[in-house]
């Protein structure tokens, strides 16, 4: 018979969460420091978590500071640093945290027999014994999905007030229930940014998508008075803000690389700059990034100065986990729908499409186009792509217009938006009421000189 415990999965469990501290969350999420058997591992367990829960960086330096001593005397830096030590790696950690909570299932298992014997001894009745001993079985539980389950009527007092909530506030005239996108027809469509939606923006390289998102990010701090962040993975800071300037103020954006906005823009310029000086839009440009490392920031983040819409760009460039980049573009996904709803907040997210679009006659893109993942499809709340179709047709009757798709959208109808793109400006927006089509105008046709003699009956010269 094994024993109900084992020391190697506590410290392989451990070392993993001091190795790989994004893990902390996951491994977590079901385990208590009871389920240590080790009372020395336990107290490293409350450490980690403590630390952790201070949004401080966790490992065996910062871990062993917070405990100071062990329960046995000795110093908390020696524990902590063996056990560092001899974690080989991260990649089992999930395996060891199931050893972890099943042999604590075993431990109460056993102890629910003696709890059984003193049941079978009391003085009740022998339907109440039943009953006891059914409650104690019942109380050992793996998962702690038991404390999640809830019943449908319970949850109707807290819906009415939602739905008062919502009454009320289509009654002062607010019909978004979300942040808006600065965009009328998108917003109608939408009903805003909403909580805990996972919205990814995609398209291919020059269509607008980071012109698109920025605009989103733009509105909810400048005008609706929000905390934003953006993780910009592909460009840096002093890039993203010339863009922002430029789109604030629609100053040309060579005009600001190239300097003589200053003398050629200057009011717009100095009202462009005071708006962004006094938003609450923060900007991160880590070249490289993990879903864990974007959830630690945005925390950390909330907690300081508030958040209300998040935007990365771009997916492809993020880090993931797993054996191939399919499984890890589906790690990435997952885990933004999760800053999503453990935030309570919309996340933008950027994407490539792959060069399919470009192969069929009509090269809209549809859902199927996402590169590298379905997974994205199956995460994302409302998917949108944007498409200008100057960009492949020369003599487009839609120039400056772009189309906002709607492949995708959970309580939604999918559909085309269109609006107005003002490339030169770096923005997007609303299209002016009763906008059609210019007319397409074709290129003569040039024919050759003696094809025009010929046309008339006669001979072309020699």
């Amino acid at each position: 018979m094994r024993e109900p415990y084992s020391l190697e999965a506590e410290h392989g469990l451990l070392g993993a969460m001091m190795m790989r501290p994004e893990l902390i969350d996951i491994l977590s999420a079901d385990l208590s420091p009871e389920a240590f058997y080790f009372a020395d591992n336990a107290e490293v367990y409350r450490g980690i978590l403590a630390v952790h829960a201070d949004r401080a960086g966790v490992d065996f330096l910062t871990v062993a500071d917070r405990i100071g001593v062990m329960p046995n005397g000795d110093p908390a830096l020696g524990y902590c640093g063996e056990i560092f030590k001899n974690t080989p790696s991260a990649a089992n950690a999930n395996t060891y945290a199931a050893i972890v909570r099943n042999r604590a299932i075993e431990r109460a298992m056993f102890d629910l027999g003696d709890r059984v014997i003193e049941i079978a001894q009391g003085e009740e009745g022998i339907q109440n014994k039943i009953a006891a001993v059914h409650a104690a079985a019942l109380a050992i539980d793996s998962g702690g999905e038991g404390e999640e389950v809830v019943k449908a009527g319970d949850l109707m007092v807290d819906q009415i007030e939602v739905w008062q909530e919502r009454h009320d506030r289509l009654s002062r005239g607010e019909t978004l229930i979300g942040l808006s996108t600065g965009l009328e027809d998108l917003d109608a469509k939408l009903g805003g940014l909403q909580p805990e939606q996972l919205i990814v923006v995609a398209g291919r390289p020059a269509m607008g998508k980071t012109t698109l998102a920025m605009g989103f990010m733009l509105d909810a701090a400048v005008r609706q008075k929000k905390s934003a962040l953006v993780v910009s993975l592909e460009m840096s800071k002093s890039q993203l803000i010339d863009r922002a300037t430029a789109a604030e103020g629609k100053i040309p954006l060579a005009l600001i690389k190239n300097g003589s906005a200053c003398e050629s823009h200057g009011a717009e310029l100095c009202a462009a700059a005071a708006k962004l000086k006094h938003a609450n839009l923060f900007i991160s440009d880590r070249g490289s990034a993990t879903v864990g490392r974007i959830r630690s920031m945005a925390r950390r983040h909330k907690l300081r100065y508030g958040l209300d819409i998040l935007m990365i760009d771009y997916l492809q460039l993020m880090e993931g986990e797993g054996g191939n980049r399919t499984e890890e573009v589906s790690s990435i996904s997952r885990g933004c729908k999760s800053i999503a709803r453990e935030l309570g907040i919309p996340v933008v997210l950027l994407s490539q499409l792959s060069r399919k679009c470009e192969e069929r006659p009509n090269k809209r893109p549809i859902p199927s186009d996402l590169r590298e993942s379905g997974a994205i499809e199956q995460d994302a709340d409302v998917i949108m792509f944007v498409y200008r179709d100057e960009v492949y047709n020369e003599h487009s009757e839609a120039k400056g217009i772009a189309e906002i798709i709607l492949g995708k959208g959970r309580d939604i109808e999918t559909g085309t938006v269109r609006a107005a793109f003002l490339g030169q400006y770096n923005r997007f927006e609303n299209l002016a009421a009763g906008w059609v089509p210019a007319p397409v105008v074709k290129p003569e046709k040039v024919t050759s000189l003696a094809e025009r003699y010929r046309g008339r009956g006669g001979n072309a010269p020699a």
